[in-house]
């Protein structure tokens, strides 16, 4: 999966912060690590939200990637109250991708527009 640097580079207006750009950048950052870390749970791919999409998080997730990754969100004022109305009984233990329980971590489901 070599990538060369000057695939990133866009010609005059081309658009930027893309999906595609995101997995370009992924695959170039990979491709400077040490073979034994270029795929497996060890590595974490951390983006912000303008990363959570789906066509970038089906890419790190594609079968026989196995990379770790985290999409961050900004919690607004609406999603932080939203949260804490969660019931207690709602939320259930995070796993992870062996089905093993993540100590300390929890999730749930928050719909609407929060």
């Amino acid at each position: 999966m070599p990538v060369s640097r000057s695939s990133a580079l866009r010609a005059g207006k081309g658009g930027s912060n893309t999906a595609a750009d995101r997995i370009t950048a992924t695959e170039l950052a990979l491709a400077h690590l040490p073979k034994t870390y270029r795929r497996g749970h060890r590595t974490l791919i951390r983006t912000d939200s303008g990363g959570g999409t789906n066509e970038f998080l089906d890419w790190l997730t594609a079968r026989g990637r196995w990379l770790s990754y985290s999409a961050g969100r900004t919690i607004t004022d609406t999603t932080q109250h939203a949260v804490l109305k969660i019931v207690t009984s709602a939320w259930t233990p995070a796993v992870d991708p062996d089905c093993q329980i993540r100590d300390g971590a929890w999730v749930t489901e928050l719909a609407g527009t929060a």
